[in-house]
C-alpha cells in the first residue's frame, strides 16, 4: 500500500475516516506480527498519522465556527500571542478621551508656527 496525503482524507466523510483508520490500524497489526517489511509499516503507519491529523483539523474548524463571535472561547482557540500584546488596548480604546481632556483639547489647540526666512 503506497502512503496517502492528508489532502486525499480530506474528501472523505468522518464515518469514511474512521473506517479507513481501523483498517489501516488492522492491517499494521497484521504486519507487524508477521515479516519484516519495514517499509510497507511505516508507509502504513504515516497514513494513520495523517488521518488524525485531519480528523484533529477537521474538530477544530468545526470548533473555531462554533464559538465565532463568542465573548469567552476556550484558551486553544484563543489567538496566540506573548502575555504583554494581549493584554494591550484596542486601538478603539486608545482612541477613548475622558470629557476633560476633550474640552481641554478644545480650549487650547495645538498651535501652529511658521518660521519666516
Amino acid at each position: 500500500m503506497t502512503q496517502r496525503n492528508c489532502t486525499q482524507f480530506r474528501m472523505k466523510k468522518p464515518d469514511e475516516l474512521e473506517n479507513e483508520l481501523n483498517n489501516l490500524q488492522q492491517e499494521l497489526n497484521i504486519l507487524k506480527l508477521g515479516t519484516n517489511n519495514s517499509n510497507k509499516i511505516e508507509n502504513i503507519q504515516k497514513s494513520i498519522v495523517h488521518i488524525r491529523i485531519v480528523q484533529n483539523q477537521t474538530i477544530k474548524d468545526n470548533l473555531r465556527n462554533f464559538y465565532q463571535g463568542e465573548k469567552h472561547k476556550p484558551k486553544d482557540l484563543r489567538p496566540k500571542q506573548t502575555r504583554a500584546i494581549r493584554r494591550e488596548l484596542t486601538s478603539n480604546e486608545k482612541s477613548i478621551q475622558l470629557k476633560k481632556i476633550q474640552r481641554k483639547n478644545s480650549s487650547f489647540p495645538q498651535r501652529t508656527f511658521a518660521i519666516k526666512d
